[in-house]
């Protein structure tokens, strides 16, 4: 089961560049990508996720019409996977581990691949330009 969360501001075909994930310092990741913007000039758009214990890129060969299904073209929490169960047991047992209980486990699929999983607490978005509506 997913919620979404968030959804792409055009259609998933329609990138000018990217995505690409940046490993950011302090625990921190970004999905980032262009889109082309009112003017025809391109806005750039970041995923900027906090508090990152794990991630997994799946190139579309490797993805199942599931993810596809349910995270394409938009950011969904997936919400009881087994993959968050899984890394929550291990933090879980750790001392002085990060806590788990606000841990979530969020995935996005684009045009042709890839699918990011992504388990933070929280992401937020960031743009330079003004997106189409």
């Amino acid at each position: 089961m997913t919620q979404q969360l968030w959804k792409l501001p055009v259609p998933a075909t329609s990138l000018v560049k990217g995505p690409s994930l940046d490993v950011l310092p302090k625990r921190r990741c970004s999905i980032s990508f262009s889109i082309e913007g009112e003017a025809g000039s391109d806005v750039e758009l970041s995923l900027i996720f906090e508090e990152v214990v794990a991630f997994k890129y799946t190139s579309l060969s490797a993805c199942t019409a599931e993810m596809f299904d349910s995270a394409y073209g938009k950011l969904v929490d997936v919400q009881h996977s087994d993959w968050l169960t899984e890394v929550s047991a291990v933090l879980d047992k750790k001392k002085h581990a990060f806590p788990s209980r606000n841990l979530r486990h969020l995935m996005i699929c684009f045009d042709d691949g890839p699918c990011y999983e992504i388990i933070c607490s929280n992401f937020i978005e960031q743009s330079r330009g003004s997106a189409r509506s």
